[in-house]
């Protein structure tokens, strides 16, 4: 097609390394949570599941777009992977993880943008 315009998607993929944290749903819903929040964000629809011995997936279908937490407890490791439909900046994003994780020792928060426009046929 012609003359279509891609519309506006950002994308952040965070590995979050922590000393220790509870994993439990209530800790991945907290977190999540504190991103929706921070961020101003809308739900429309959450998922989750308990995975056996360890480990969370939780998806939100946000109005923007989506936001799922994965926690890997064995690692110490959360990946939280948002998709939006309006102008945040990566330094939006990192803040919002900072601040939902605000009790917890935190090795590092590693983020990276999905840069859409840079994408071949966009």
């Amino acid at each position: 097609m012609t003359n279509q315009s891609t519309p506006l998607i950002k994308q952040f993929v965070a590995l979050v390394k922590l000393k220790s944290f509870d994993n439990s749903l209530g800790f991945a819903e907290d977190l999540a949570d504190g991103i929706i929040s921070n961020l101003d964000l809308k739900v429309v629809k959450k998922v989750s599941h308990i995975f056996s011995p360890t480990g969370i997936t939780i998806g939100y279908i946000l109005s923007q777009s989506h936001l799922v937490i994965h926690t890997y407890p064995e690692e110490g490791i959360i990946h939280v992977d948002l998709a939006i439909c309006s102008d945040r900046r990566e330094k939006e994003f990192e803040n919002s993880l900072k601040h939902a994780l605000f009790e917890h020792e935190v090795y590092s928060i590693e983020v990276k943008t999905v840069d859409f426009d840079k994408l071949p046929g966009l």
